[in-house]
């Protein structure tokens, strides 16, 4: 099995979290390939490109998304009958106010300038799943200090599903590795 590791909004590949979970002795002990994608700015362009690693790997991958990439991994997995872990993950109640960040952006890893366009938003309300088909292929983790998205809807997604909600934190997840060995284990890796 291929663990898939979906960065988010305005990030890459090299982000810490994807790092940190690239690098984990938890990670590095196992035989299992990482993948580490960095996602294009069009959510549409991101989506044919997810969907080209899971059809390569005959969809034999397990999803792991931050933020914007919860939302890829939770669409894929609900979708695919995929296992996803989420942290601070993007949900359908999150787009209304998201639709804030039409406009020009600098990538936080790649000093990459680009315009998040209304079609990409529009894009991102067209795959969004209202009501999760199964709900248990999916963890979450929580920060309910998340100060970039809103937890009562994260939680309210989720609450048919596997939620580690903890009272501090950031939208970065603070002590992201210390959650690595809970999701390999959910993964059935060990």
């Amino acid at each position: 099995m291929k663990i898939l590791y979906l960065h988010g909004f305005n990030s890459s590949s090299n982000s810490s979290k994807a790092q940190t979970f690239k690098n984990s002795e938890f990670v590095k002990n196992l035989k299992n390939e990482i993948i580490l994608p960095n996602l294009p700015v069009s959510p549409e362009e991101a989506i044919e490109d997810i969907l080209k690693i899971l059809e390569n790997f005959n969809f034999n991958v397990s999803l792991v998304g931050s933020s914007l990439g919860g939302f890829y991994a939770t669409y894929f997995s609900d979708t695919y009958n995929l296992k996803s872990v989420n942290i601070n993950p993007v949900v359908p109640n999150h787009l209304l106010k998201m639709k804030s960040l039409i406009g020009k952006h600098q990538n936080f890893q790649t000093m990459e300038n680009y315009y998040f366009t209304k079609e990409m938003y529009d894009f991102l309300n067209k795959i969004k799943i209202k009501n999760l088909n199964n709900p248990l292929n999916h963890l979450s983790f929580v920060q309910l200090e998340d100060e970039v998205l809103n937890h009562f809807d994260t939680i309210t997604y989720y609450r048919n599903s596997h939620l580690c909600l903890e009272s501090q934190g950031s939208h970065k997840f603070n002590n992201f590795e210390s959650k690595i060995p809970y999701i390999l284990d959910f993964f059935g890796l060990k």
